[in-house]
């Protein structure tokens, strides 16, 4: 073979490499990730959900809730059981098939200032374990709070997994800073006053 008829076969390949590349790159993302392909997966993915974390009035005496939610009937479940009025929902769609929700409560609120997040969703691989970590605020004792019953909810959707899931909670008391009456500065006796 001479070096001509080499580069122009070589010259002939590079468009038909092109082209397979990009059939493989839209076929993977026509299917939105139905096919693993190994060093695209980055693990669990999380999403915040529209309107989450809430806080809903009310008087019944509940507890707290910590779940896994697989499917729409347990979707259902837990938003009757935080608000039976059933003005709390979930505006975001949610594929099943692909993502679980985990849901979280707090008991029943004497006080208005009480917050719960989810915060973070640590993953171990090599255990195949899930530790949501929920971090918790109430105000401290130099807050104005109202006498109000309440709880409060924190939903986000997570990409399915056969990892074992389990919660933690982290507590913080958020002081509030109260204003401080401006002081008039007034020359002491003996003092005399600043000339204009």
């Amino acid at each position: 073979m001479t070096n001509k008829t080499k580069t122009t076969l070589n010259m002939s390949l590079i468009p038909l490499v092109v082209i397979v590349v990009l059939m493989i790159g839209a076929g993977y993302f026509l299917l939105q990730g139905e096919i693993k392909l190994p060093g695209f997966n980055k693990g669990t993915q999380i999403r915040r959900l529209d309107g989450f974390p809430t806080v809903i009035t009310t008087e019944m005496p509940l507890e707290k809730q910590r779940k896994v939610i697989k499917s729409p009937e347990e979707l259902a479940e837990f938003l009757n059981y935080i608000d039976p009025t059933g003005l709390t929902e979930v505006r975001d769609s949610v594929n099943f098939d692909r993502e679980y929700l985990l849901a979280i409560s707090s008991d029943l609120q004497d006080e208005t200032g009480h917050k719960m997040r989810i915060k973070k969703v640590y993953e171990d691989k090599n255990a195949k374990h899930l530790l949501v970590l929920i971090e918790e605020t109430d105000k401290g004792g130099n807050c104005e709070v109202e006498v109000e019953g309440n709880i409060t909810a924190d939903v986000v959707a997570i990409s399915q997994t056969d990892f074992e899931i389990s919660f933690d909670r982290v507590k913080k008391v958020e002081d509030c800073e109260k204003e401080e009456p401006a002081e008039e500065t007034q020359p002491n006796e003996g003092q005399s006053s600043p000339q204009q």
